[in-house]
């Protein structure tokens, strides 16, 4: 109770901004200037990504659509994994001293709405879990048992009329779960990080963040799922260098949406 205590602004009404398409590649590249100071920080949470990639790839290894399914799982979850490299970019931006083991109990700051707004991801990936088993199942049982192989799934995906009708309510659903995230936790957790409110006007906030640029968040959300996308298919090493500029990133988009008072 006491993290819930100490949250000094429930219910503040922020106020959110408009961007152009031209702020993407500047928050990319403020991310990279972001890495560039603080490269073993970064690095090191880039390796941990990189080595639950490979985990999961580990764990999955008979089961190519279930790695893809946890794959999807791992990106609901990043507003929240980010956490730790949104502390270092707001320390950086403030110039305090910008080290890991600061980054690391971040969660802190705003502990019980940063834990309840986890949970609540966590239930989301739980479900995308059960029902991405459920349609791999219905279209492709079958399929799946007779092809244990990445060369073998997509061959059965591309190349069987059953394949192509199963990837159009896979991704429908991936969708609806990857929205939900993205949209409340595009503000979220770094205005929890920052700011003792609540997480009820956390997520008021992203949502309305998101509303007021909802095409430019739009081409946002397709440039993450690209950089995490490729930084999972070399063995997911590329993730040393995908999540933290992805993480930096999203707290420059923050930044410029969301007002400071």
């Amino acid at each position: 109770m006491q993290g819930l205590l100490n949250v000094d602004q429930p219910f503040t009404h922020y106020s959110v901004r408009q961007v152009e398409f031209s702020a993407i590649p500047r928050w990319l590249r403020q991310a990279w200037e972001d890495v560039k100071a603080n490269p073993l920080s970064s690095m090191a949470y880039g390796l941990i990504f990189a080595v639950g990639g490979i985990i999961m790839s580990v764990l999955s290894a008979n089961s190519p659509g279930f790695f893809m399914a946890e794959a999807a799982g791992f990106m609901l979850l990043g507003p929240f994994l980010a956490l730790g490299l949104y502390d270092l970019a707001y320390r950086h931006e403030q110039g305090k001293p910008v080290r890991f083991v600061h980054s690391v109990v971040a969660l802190k700051r705003n502990a019980v709405n940063l834990l309840l707004y986890a949970a609540f991801l966590g239930v989301m990936m739980l479900l995308w879990l059960r029902l991405a088993a459920i349609v791999m199942d219905v279209f492709l049982g079958e399929a799946l048992a007779a092809e244990q192989t990445y060369t073998g799934f997509m061959a059965v995906l591309l190349g069987t009329k059953i394949g192509l009708l199963f990837t159009l309510p896979f991704l429908l659903v991936g969708l609806m779960f990857a929205l939900v995230s993205f949209v409340t936790g595009v503000a979220t957790v770094p205005m929890l990080l920052e700011r003792k409110v609540s997480l009820v006007t956390a997520l008021n906030t992203s949502i309305r963040a998101i509303l007021a640029n909802w095409k430019v968040m739009l081409g946002w959300a397709a440039v993450i799922a690209l950089i995490i996308g490729a930084g999972l298919l070399p063995f997911s090493l590329g993730l040393t260098i995908a999540m933290p500029l992805i993480s930096y990133a999203s707290w420059h988009a923050y930044r410029d949406m969301v007002a400071t008072v």
